[in-house]
């Protein structure tokens, strides 16, 4: 019998996971198992045959005890069950930051915030955003964006009069752009001496901001629009930010001097 076998056979009743919940709070005769979760004898019976047999429960002196063993498979399907919920319900999320999402740690997504944009609040996220920008304190901003965003931009004016330590990355379609449409906005941000601009080779899809201590997470939608934002100083997530950033400016070159207008 195989591993997927013994997964199917544990989550194909509630009961069996509560008879190993039951045994790891202490050990049980069978008539007290039955009490304690609520059991009949017919189905406690069944239920401590198929664990035994797997060696996952023991019987000493009468007694029912759960195996080293047991508990750890108890951990390991307590842990699914929570990666499963986390992911039900940061599925959109997730999906819409796409492939760096792959090596997010998940268990830490329960230490974060996500500010959602809704039919009834739109702007929920991307207000939650530049709130955040204009708030800040920071001595240093590293950011990924996938737009241009006039909005944020003006969000950011506090830690640029403060001479925040500021790089920024974005793709070729989002440079072209800012030097095409806000040429004027492009060519200060080149005078700053504490700003630096690079241009990932990739589409970039996500947006990713990290603040000292601080880390936002941008999921845009199709259009380009902020739809979620993760918010945390989790000091796993912001690791992870910190990676994530550290191989986009890798891969990226220095934007040394604005594409010339026409």
């Amino acid at each position: 019998m195989g591993p997927r076998e013994h997964v199917a056979f544990l989550a194909g009743s509630a009961n069996r996971v509560r008879i190993l919940e039951a045994l790891r709070e202490q050990p049980h005769r069978q008539c007290e198992l039955t009490e304690a979760c609520d059991l009949s004898r017919s189905t406690a019976h069944r239920a401590l045959d198929g664990l035994t047999g797997r060696g996952w429960v023991e019987q000493v002196a009468g007694e029912y005890r759960l195996t080293v063993g047991g508990d750890l498979v108890l951990a390991r399907y307590e842990a699914l069950e929570t990666a499963i919920a986390r992911i039900d319900e940061w599925g959109p999320f997730l999906n819409r930051v796409g492939d760096p999402a792959d090596t997010l740690p998940l268990a830490a997504l329960q230490n974060a915030t996500l500010v959602r944009s809704t039919a009834e609040n739109p702007h929920a996220a991307a207000a939650h955003f530049a709130d955040a920008l204009a708030t800040s304190a920071a001595d240093v901003f590293y950011g990924i964006s996938p737009v241009v965003s006039p909005r944020f931009n003006e969000a950011a004016e506090g830690l640029i009069a403060a001479g925040t330590e500021m790089e920024l990355i974005v793709d070729e379609s989002v440079f072209d752009t800012s030097s095409t449409e806000y040429a004027d906005d492009l060519d200060r941000a080149f005078s700053l001496d504490s700003f630096t601009l690079y241009v990932s080779p990739d589409d970039i899809g996500f947006g990713l901001t990290i603040l000292d201590e601080r880390a936002m997470i941008g999921a845009y939608d199709d259009r380009g629009v902020l739809r979620e934002c993760l918010d945390t100083t989790d000091e796993s997530l912001r690791a992870w930010a910190y990676d994530i950033y550290d191989d986009h400016r890798t891969a990226a070159r220095r934007a040394e001097t604005v594409v010339p207008r026409e």
